[in-house]
């Protein structure tokens, strides 16, 4: 008889103990969440403008070209154009002095020259 007693009162106890964590944590869990507010759009710079010029140079490389193109304010470029730089590889084409190139893309500086990794070629 002591045992079963003992056995309902651990019982009780053990049940109350679980109670107690499970209203704490449901408090916890219903603490009303702040209002998000929506992310506003954040405009995305398209990059420097193109660049438009004539082909002066071309040195061949293995998987494509660099052009030293000059554009009409006299600024020169040194374009690195190749099929897995181009966004659209079929773009790619094989450029000659005197063809005009209008191209965009990353630019880098190495040393004094503006080197110009073309993502679009037209």
């Amino acid at each position: 008889m002591k045992f079963v007693t003992f056995f309902a009162a651990t019982a009780m106890i053990a049940m109350t103990a679980c109670n107690s964590g499970t209203a704490e944590q449901s408090s916890k869990d219903s603490v009303p969440a702040t209002p998000v507010k929506p992310v506003e759009e954040i405009p995305v710079e398209d990059g420097p403008p193109p660049v438009t010029g004539v082909v002066q140079e071309v040195i061949v490389g293995k998987d494509g070209y660099t052009a030293k193109i000059k554009t009409a304010q006299d600024s020169v470029f040194y374009a690195t154009i190749s099929m897995s730089n181009l966004n659209d590889h079929m773009q790619f084409r094989t450029a000659k002095p005197g063809d005009t190139l209008h191209i965009s893309g990353e630019r880098w500086q190495m040393e004094d020259q503006i080197q110009i990794t073309v993502r679009e070629l037209k």
